[in-house]
Order: C-alpha cells, then sequence, then structure tokens
C-alpha cells in the first residue's frame, strides 16, 4: 500500500480550492450580527415557511434540496466543509483519517461516543452498511460519490478503509454532503419507498417528530446531542428546542406569515418584496450556489438535439441576461460558464455565451433548417421543435418562458413540460426528455463528472468511452490540484463548445427572517444548494 497522508484535513484536498472571499464575507456578517444582540438563549419553536414539501424525506435519495433544508439538521457527515472556505474540511462523526498518496484508499477513524435518535450504536459496520445500501439505490445523489469503490473493510470497530479502483480525489470532500448523511440501520433496512415516505433516524442535533404532506414536518431536539463539528458556534444540544416548517407556496403569501409573526424564516420570497421587507427590518441571507451553474442539460439521443448545430445556436442566442432579469428580477447571476463563477477552477466562458441571436440564425440557415409559415422552422419534414422536462415550480416556470421566448425569436418552438419529482425523476432514469433544468451545489469540479459521466447520471445519454468521459476520469484522477486544474478547464470547455449543455444562471438561495432569528449559516451544499444550518439558531424572545 502507498504511504498514507495523515493530515485530517487533507493538503490535497486544501490546495484544491480557492478561498471564496464574498461567501466569507456573508459568514462573517452573520456572525457578527448575532453576537451583537448578547449571549444566545436556549430554548423556543423556530416556524419557517417553506415554498414546497420534497416528495422524498430522505436525504441521501431526494433530488430536490431536502438534504439541504430539512434533511439537514436529522443527519451528520464523516465530515464538513465550511461553506465560506470550501478548502476546509473538518472532523465531524470521523475524528480523523488518511489518504493514500494516489487517492485510492481513505482510511477514516471515527469517534465511539456517537448514537442515532433511536438510540443504536454508530460505528465502522453501520457506515460500511450505509456505503454498501446506499450505492445500490437507483438515482439516489448520494450514491455518484461511491462509484468505483472496490472493497470497504473495517480494520477495527471504529476504523473503516474504504478501496476505489482508481484515485479519487473528490471523495473527502463527497464526505462532507447531507447526501451521504449516516443513517441508522433501521433506516436501512427499509425499502428506498419507504424511506422516502416515513424519512430517517439519524445522528443529527433534530429529530423528525410529524410530518402531514405538503403541509407542515415537525423536529424536535435531541437532548444527548454533543458532537457537532468545529465549524458550528457552540457545542451540546442545540439552542431551538423544536422547528416547524410549514409549506406556503404562493412567494406573496410567504411574505405575508413572516411580516405578520406566523413564520420567523421564510424561504424564497417573492423579489418584489424582499426591498419592502428588509425596509420593515427583516434581514435577507444570500447564499450563492458553488459548483455547475444552473442549466438545460441536452439529451444527445433526442432526434432534433443530436444535431450539433442546434444546439450551437441555442448556445449562442440565449440572453442569460434578459432570462435573469426578467423571472428574477436580476437576484440571480448570468451564467458566464459551466460552473458557477465563485467556483474553484471556474473557467469563464461569456464570450461563448452570447446572446446573439444573429448568429444562431446564421448558424441555423447554414445547417439548412428554414423558417415555416407558422415561424418554426424545419429540415426534411422534421420540425424544430423540442420540448424541456423540469421540476414543476413557479421559478423554474418563470425563466424557461423567457427562454421559450428567445427560442421563439430564430424559429425554434420550445414547449414546456412541467413535472412533479417523482415523475421527473423517472424521466431523468428513463432519458425522457430533450432537455431538462438541472443545477448541482458541489463545491468541487467533480460535480460535473456526477451528472455527465456514463459511469454515473449520464444525463447526456452519449456513448461510454467519448472524449468528455475520458477527461472526466483523468480529473478524478489526477492529485496536483495545478494539473487537475488544467484537465477541469478542457472539460468546461468542450462542454460549452460541443453545446451539450445551456448554462443559464448560477442560483442565489435567498432567506428573509425576523429580527428575533440569530444564528442562522449555511453550509456547503448539494442537490438544493448551500445547507441551511440550524444548530446554532437561537431566539431573542
Amino acid at each position: 500500500m502507498t504511504a498514507l497522508d495523515k493530515n485530517p484535513r487533507s493538503s490535497v484536498l486544501r490546495r484544491a480550492f480557492l478561498t471564496l472571499a464574498g461567501s466569507t464575507l456573508l459568514a462573517a456578517s452573520m456572525s457578527q450580527a448575532a453576537l451583537a444582540h448578547g449571549d444566545p438563549k436556549p430554548g423556543g419553536t423556530l416556524t419557517v415557511g417553506l415554498q414546497r414539501q420534497a416528495d422524498c424525506i430522505d436525504p441521501q435519495q431526494n433530488n430536490y434540496g431536502y438534504g439541504s433544508v430539512d434533511g439537514r439538521q436529522l443527519v451528520d457527515s464523516l465530515t464538513d466543509q465550511s461553506y465560506s472556505d470550501p478548502t476546509k474540511i473538518v472532523p465531524w462523526l470521523a475524528k480523523s483519517w488518511e489518504i493514500s498518496d494516489d487517492a485510492t484508499t481513505y482510511v477514516f477513524h471515527l469517534r465511539d461516543d456517537v448514537t442515532f435518535s433511536d438510540g443504536s450504536k454508530f460505528d465502522a459496520d453501520i457506515v460500511k452498511r450505509n456505503i454498501e445500501t446506499l450505492s445500490k439505490i437507483p438515482g439516489a445523489t448520494g450514491a455518484a460519490a461511491l462509484r468505483g469503490i472496490t472493497s470497504v473493510t473495517l480494520d477495527d470497530p471504529y476504523t473503516i478503509r474504504i478501496q476505489f479502483e482508481a484515485p479519487n480525489v473528490a471523495f473527502l470532500q463527497a464526505t462532507s454532503a447531507a447526501e451521504f448523511g449516516i443513517v441508522a440501520a433501521a433506516t436501512l433496512a427499509k425499502t428506498p419507498d419507504e424511506r422516502c415516505f416515513a424519512g430517517v433516524i439519524g445522528t443529527g442535533p433534530f429529530v423528525l417528530d410529524k410530518v402531514v404532506f405538503n403541509e407542515q414536518t415537525t423536529l424536535v431536539k435531541r437532548p444527548d446531542y454533543n458532537w457537532a463539528s468545529e465549524l458550528r458556534a457552540h457545542k451540546g444540544p442545540a439552542y431551538l428546542d423544536k422547528v416547524v416548517y410549514r409549506v406556503i407556496p404562493e412567494g406573496t403569501v410567504r411574505s405575508g406569515a413572516l411580516q405578520s409573526g406566523q413564520v420567523d424564516l421564510v424561504q424564497n420570497v417573492s423579489f418584489d418584496d424582499i426591498a419592502p421587507l428588509e425596509k420593515a427590518g427583516f434581514e435577507v441571507e444570500s447564499a450563492p450556489y458553488h459548483g455547475v451553474a444552473t442549466q438545460l442539460v441536452i439529451n444527445t439521443k433526442s432526434p432534433v438535439l443530436r444535431d450539433r448545430e442546434v444546439r450551437r445556436a441555442l448556445q449562442i442566442t440565449l440572453n442569460r441576461q434578459e432570462i435573469v432579469d426578467l423571472a428574477f428580477s436580476g437576484f440571480h447571476k448570468a451564467a458566464t460558464g459551466l460552473l458557477t463563477a465563485n467556483s474553484g477552477y471556474f473557467l469563464d466562458q461569456a464570450a461563448k455565451l452570447g446572446p446573439d441571436p444573429d448568429a444562431g440564425r446564421a448558424i441555423l440557415d447554414k445547417a439548412g433548417w428554414v423558417v415555416g409559415g407558422d415561424g418554426v422552422r424545419a429540415k426534411d419534414g422534421q420540425r424544430l421543435s423540442i420540448t424541456v422536462s423540469f421540476f414543476a415550480a413557479p421559478a423554474n416556470q418563470a425563466f424557461l418562458e423567457v427562454v421559450q421566448q428567445e427560442l421563439a425569436d430564430i424559429g425554434v418552438e420550445l414547449k414546456l413540460r412541467p413535472l412533479t419529482a417523482g415523475a421527473f425523476d423517472e424521466a431523468l432514469l428513463k432519458g425522457d426528455y430533450d432537455l431538462h433544468r438541472w443545477a448541482r451545489e458541489l463545491a468541487d469540479p467533480d460535480a460535473i463528472r456526477q451528472i455527465f459521466s456514463t459511469k454515473t447520471a449520464n444525463r447526456l445519454w452519449l456513448e461510454p468511452g467519448n472524449p468528455l468521459d475520458v477527461l472526466l476520469d483523468e480529473q478524478r484522477a489526477t492529485v496536483d490540484p495545478k494539473a487537475r486544474g488544467e484537465i477541469v478547464e478542457k472539460i468546461q470547455a468542450l462542454v460549452v463548445d460541443e453545446a451539450y449543455s445551456l448554462p443559464i444562471f448560477d442560483s442565489v438561495q435567498l432567506w428573509l427572517h425576523a429580527p428575533a432569528v440569530h444564528g442562522s449559516s449555511f453550509g456547503a451544499g448539494g442537490t438544493g444548494g448551500p445547507n441551511q444550518i440550524l444548530y446554532d439558531v437561537w431566539l431573542a424572545r
């Protein structure tokens, strides 16, 4: 076996990221604001207004943000990653770790004082069982990071050794995600569908108490919790006695509930309501995503979109600034590359992303797509009609309607296909889409591989062994940060040049809270964006 790096924070991973100055200021300002209001006061109930209820209340499986909000409060991970400085990965359920020089072997030394909320013991065996079970769940978000594991063995009851078939420099970061939050044996014994319906048992600071689907979820404090990571502001149990999540679909109604005191914290209020609410004394929490920009991913098997010239025309035509201005009042940022602009290894490709509808028309003209009497182009009897599939949500509908209008101006018919979460998941697994809306919050460029590789989600429906696959595997296996960065730049250039995906905007997660709420913060996230952390929250009332 090769020599092992015994630095708990892993110098390999530390060098691989760039410090995100804007995010650091966000975290610092939130901490200073909390300190300004005196010592934290334990007790009380925090009521949170959510836009929707996740269809699957299992953070390991859910693709729509459950693990970034309520699910994050229930499960802990082996490691914890700083949102403000993603180079910082610290112990959590694992107290230390070792990584081989070639990043094929990971050894985690686990805490021996942790229990699940049902009283069962946390140890190396339960981590092993989590890995084995999760890796077999089709479409589970957390499973993507486990691809390529050849063996999982126990050195002793609290030491686990994970071996990969090839170097995997991104795995340490993956162990910090809620999608790899560790769940109890009682949860593992259930089927994936049963877990989605009943929820999970974790080691987190809160316990799932009651769920009334699409109405309300209640979490209660674990009085014996005492193993938070060093990234948190205190030790011991959470300050709050209870957290109640209320589902309030309409943004203006959520704003009204905040103003009237019915809720203390709200998710994604109407953009027009933000300025008046700030003026009234409510505080905005803004957390930009790290990772892959919100994009329209292309199915290269689609009869129309297998034509590279069509894809290129879409890429160069779209006016991303107009999209964020009209759909989001400018609160999101127009994408300038495949990764968000605050991500490590970001490659600025704004010059390739338009907007230039005249260039889009010229590309289609040259490719033989002729405008018909109804304004829609056709070639060899086939209309230039494309369907975009997406999770049914007002924000998705809003920006896609702008995209629809912009493409209509160059003779492309875009049909909108909103789907429930379950139907959307099924469509993704079957490749039943021309385009689909997707984003991935992950502070490591391996997020690209998790979406596009034929060995993982293969959302592009490319054939195995394609040039993109080769590069994706190379970046995952390259330990030297500079060399890895060069490969990641080639990946970003290839995806945009081939127009495999259409980056649209860099997402920003927006929350507003009442003046009495203190200590709210964010952790590095997953499919739902930055993780909301309620462990340190306390109420000044």
